[in-house]
C-alpha cells in the first residue's frame, strides 16, 4: 500500500527471471526482493518489513548474499532485477542475522516477565532462533515511560527503532503522527513534535510493533499471550466489515485485535488495494461496553411500582400474549415492528419474518431508512442494482473520486484508506464536497466547502457544467436521446451562477471538477449520510447517477457509485426485505411471482400492498392510534431521531411497547416489557 505497485492499471512491468538458491524464479521487474523471496514460501527473518508498506531496511536480519557483491545485502530494500543470483541460507549469513539481533538486544531491556509482548515478541522469537544466550558490552538505556496517549504506552527502552509504527501510519493511515528523534543518545519514536499523541488512535502502531514498546493502555499487565483465547467475528461498528479477534481471558475480553501484526508480514503486497487488515479505534478499543455493569441481566416488565425484573419465560409469555390480545382487539394493522441495522442477517430476517407471516402486518422498518434507503431506492429505480457498484481495489485505484457528505475517516476510517490510497498512489484526484470541514478534505486536491444543506444544489451544478462544457459521453447517451433531452430542458431553468451564489462555490470551481470528473479514465462516487438523510435524499441520489450516465461512468470498468453505510448492517436491512417496499432478495413487496413464492414457502398470506409503513409513517400511526403495539429491536429512536418527530409523545400514546436491547436506553425506560 505504501509501496506504489511496479504493475499498475496503466503499466505493466516486465516479468523477469533471477535465481534463488539455485532454482529459478519469475517476478516483476522492480519489486522488491524481499517479496520474491517470501512469495516463494522462503522465509527470511525480518523486523522492520511489513508488506503492507514501503522497506524501511533498518533491522539488519533479512540479510542475503548476491552474486557480485562482497558483502550481505538487505533483501527488502533490494529491488529484483533480471539474472540475480541470490543465496539466502549459509553459515555466514546466519553468524551475520545473530550479530544484528545481538545488536538490538544490547540496549533492550531484559525485562521480558513483566512484558505484555512476553512470549509473542519478535525479537524474542529471533534470540532463541540464534542461540543467542549472552550478551557483551551491553548498555541499558533509562528513558521515562510516556503515558500522556488516551490509549497507548511508550516504552522506548524496548524500542528497537524498526520504523515499522512510523510507516504505517505515514503509507498506510496517511496521518504520520510518529517520527523519529534523537533523545538522551538514543533515538526514539516520539508523537510529531514530540507533544502527547494526536490522531485516530486506531492502534495500527500497537499492531505491528515486533516488541513491547507500545502497549494498550486498558490491558496493560492485564494477561500473557499464551492465556487468551481468541474467536474470529466481524466488527459491528461502521458498514467496513472489518474481520477482528476477540481475545478473552476466563470469559472476559481482554483485547480485541486482527488480522494485522507483525506476525503476517509475508502477506501480498497486491493484496493490500484490498485493505490492509487493520481496524480503527472504536473496533480496537471500543470493547468495554460487553462486560459493562449498565447492561441488563434480566427481563423488566412495567409494574405498579415501575420496571421490575422477571424471569424469562414470563416476560416471553407477556409480550406475547400483549401483542396477541392487540391483534384480537384491533387487527394485525395495529401492531408495528423497528430493528437496528447493526443485527446480523439472521436477526433481520426472522424480524420481517416475524412481523410479516405471523402477525400479518407490513409496517416494519430499520435504521436503514435514516439514509441509505434513499440510496437503494434510487439505486434500483435507475440501474436495478440496489448497492453500491465497485470493489475496493477499484477505489482503490481510481483517477478521480468525488466525494459528497461522505466523513469517510470518521464514520468509515478503514474503508477511507481505500481513497486515501488512490490519492497517494494512483495521484488520484479528489473532490470533497461538504458543509465542515473533514479530514478528507484536508488531504483533497479539491476541496469543496458547501453552504450547508446546498449539496443537492451542487450536484446539480456539476450536471448543468457537464452540459454546458459539452463533457458528454456520446457512446454513454446516445441510446436514450429523450432522457438526454430532458436533462437539457431541466438544467436550463436555473444558471449556474445561480447555484454558485447559493452553494457558496465559485463558478469555475465547479467547471474545473465536472471537467476532473468527466475526463479521468476511472471515476467514483462515493456519497454519505449527510447527502442521503437530507430532504430530497432520493432525488440527490437520482442527479448523482445521471451525472454517471452523463459523463459515462455506468458500466465502464473501474467507474461507478457507491456509498459507505454508518451502521454495520444496512445493505443486510435492505437485502433481507426489512422495509415495506421490499421481501427478501430484494424484491418489490407488490411483485406477485415473489409474493407468491413468500407464501408457498412461509406457509401464510402476506399482508396486503397497500398497509405497509415505513420508519416515519409508522411514528405517525403511533401519535395518531393506528398503531397500538410496537415492537424495537436494538433501536432507541427518543435519541436517535431529531425532536420535530415528537418521538416521545407518539410512543406515550401506545398500549404496549415492546424493547429488545442490551442497555436500559431512555426508549427502554418507556417500555411495558
Amino acid at each position: 500500500m505504501g509501496l506504489k505497485p511496479v504493475t499498475t492499471p496503466d503499466v505493466e512491468a516486465a516479468t523477469i527471471e533471477l535465481t534463488l538458491d539455485g532454482e529459478i524464479v519469475q517476478a516483476k521487474e522492480g519489486v522488491s526482493l524481499y517479496d520474491v523471496i517470501s512469495s516463494t514460501g522462503k522465509i527470511v527473518p525480518a523486523m522492520c518489513y511489513h508488506y503492507t508498506f514501503d522497506p524501511f531496511g533498518s533491522c539488519g536480519m533479512c540479510l542475503v548474499f548476491q552474486e557480485g557483491k562482497k558483502a550481505p545485502v538487505r533483501s527488502c530494500t533490494a529491488k529484483a532485477a533480471a539474472g540475480m543470483v541470490i543465496q539466502t541460507e549459509g553459515e555466514d549469513l546466519f553468524l551475520a542475522r545473530k550479530k544484528a539481533v545481538e545488536k538490538h538486544l544490547s540496549v533492550h531491556p531484559l525485562d521480558c516477565p513483566v512484558c505484555d509482548a512476553d512470549g509473542h515478541c519478535e525479537l524474542q522469537d529471533m534470540a532463541f532462533q540464534h542461540g543467542v544466550t549472552n550478551l557483551a558490552n551491553a548498555k541499558q538505556k533509562n528513558i521515562p515511560e510516556d503515558t500522556r496517549s488516551l490509549v497507548l504506552d511508550f516504552n522506548m527502552n524496548r524500542c528497537i527503532a524498526c520504523g515499522e509504527c512510523i510507516n504505517i501510519c505515514k503509507d498506510v493511515l496517511r496521518i504520520d503522527a510518529l517520527q523519529f528523534m534523537k533523545k538522551g543518545g538514543f533515538t526514539q519514536v516520539v508523537a510529531k513534535g514530540d507533544q502527547a499523541l494526536d490522531c485516530e488512535f486506531c492502534g495500527d502502531c500497537l499492531a505491528v510493533c515486533p516488541v513491547g514498546a507500545i502497549t494498550n493502555k486498558f490491558s496493560k499487565y492485564a494477561y500473557k499471550p499464551w492465556q487468551l483465547k481468541k474467536t474470529t467475528t466481524t466488527c459491528n461498528y461502521c458498514g467496513d466489515g472489518c474481520q477482528i479477534y476477540l481475545e478473552t481471558k476466563d470469559t472476559e475480553v481482554v483485547r480485541v485485535t486482527s488480522p494485522l501484526s507483525w506476525k503476517n508480514k509475508w502477506g501480498d503486497r497486491t493484496d493490500t488495494v484490498n485493505g490492509h487488515d487493520g481496524i480503527c479505534v472504536r473496533g480496537r478499543f471500543g470493547f468495554q461496553f460487553i462486560d459493562s455493569a449498565t447492561r441488563l441481566k434480566a427481563p423488566l416488565v412495567r409494574t405498579d411500582s415501575g420496571l421490575q425484573p422477571s424471569p424469562w419465560l414470563d416476560a416471553l409469555d407477556l409480550a406475547s400474549g400483549r401483542l396477541a390480545y392487540v391483534k384480537a382487539q384491533y387487527g394485525a394493522q395495529a401492531i408495528a415492528g423497528i430493528i437496528t441495522a447493526r443485527c446480523t442477517n439472521e436477526d433481520l430476517y426472522v424480524f420481517q419474518k416475524f412481523l410479516r407471516s405471523v402477525i400479518g402486518s407490513n409496517q416494519l422498518d430499520s435504521s436503514a431508512r435514516y439514509g441509505h434507503l434513499n440510496f437503494v431506492r434510487a439505486m434500483k429505480q435507475a440501474l436495478g442494482l440496489p448497492r453500491m457498484m465497485n470493489t475496493s481495489e477499484e477505489i482503490n485505484k481510481a483517477k478521480a473520486v468525488l466525494i459528497i457528505g461522505a466523513n469517510i475517516t470518521e464514520t468509515n476510517p478503514v474503508a477511507s484508506l481505500r481513497v486515501k490510497s488512490a490519492m497517494g498512489l494512483y495521484k488520484a484526484q479528489t473532490i470533497v464536497v461538504d458543509s465542515m470541514q473533514t479530514n478528507i478534505a484536508k488531504l483533497a486536491s479539491h476541496p469543496m466547502m458547501v453552504k450547508p444543506g446546498t449539496e443537492g444544489l451542487f450536484i446539480q451544478g456539476l450536471v448543468k457544467s457537464v452540459i454546458d462544457q459539452d463533457l458528454i459521453d456520446e457512446e454513454a447517451t446516445s441510446a436514450f436521446p429523450e432522457a438526454l433531452n430532458s436533462l437539457r430542458q431541466a438544467v436550463g431553468s436555473f444558471s449556474l451562477e445561480e447555484i454558485a451564489d447559493q452553494t457558496g462555490v465559485d463558478r469555475e470551481q465547479i467547471h474545473e471538477a465536472a471537467r476532473i470528473f468527466a475526463e479521468a479514465s476511472r471515476s467514483i462516487i462515493i456519497c454519505g449520510e449527510g447527502i442521503l438523510r437530507r430532504g430530497g435524499g432520493y432525488q440527490h441520489m437520482m442527479n448523482l447517477i445521471d451525472l454517471a450516465w452523463l459523463t459515462g461512468k455506468l458500466g465502464r470498468k473501474g467507474c461507478g457509485i457507491n456509498t459507505y453505510t454508518e451502521e454495520a448492517n444496512e445493505q443486510g436491512a435492505v437485502d433481507m426485505g426489512v422495509a415495506p417496499e421490499f421481501l427478501p432478495g430484494p424484491v418489490a413487496f407488490t411483485d406477485s411471482q415473489a409474493r407468491e413464492r413468500f407464501v408457498r414457502v412461509w406457509g401464510n398470506n402476506l399482508p396486503d400492498v397497500d398497509r405497509g409503513a415505513n420508519l416515519m409513517e409508522i411514528l405517525d400511526r403511533c401519535q395518531t392510534g393506528e398503531i397500538k403495539a410496537l415492537y424495537l429491536v436494538g433501536e432507541n429512536p427518543l435519541e436517535t431521531l431529531p425532536a420535530s418527530y415528537d418521538v416521545a409523545s407518539a410512543l406515550a400514546k401506545l398500549e404496549v411497547l415492546i424493547c429488545q436491547d442490551p442497555f436500559l436506553t431512555e426508549t427502554a425506560k418507556m417500555a411495558h416489557v
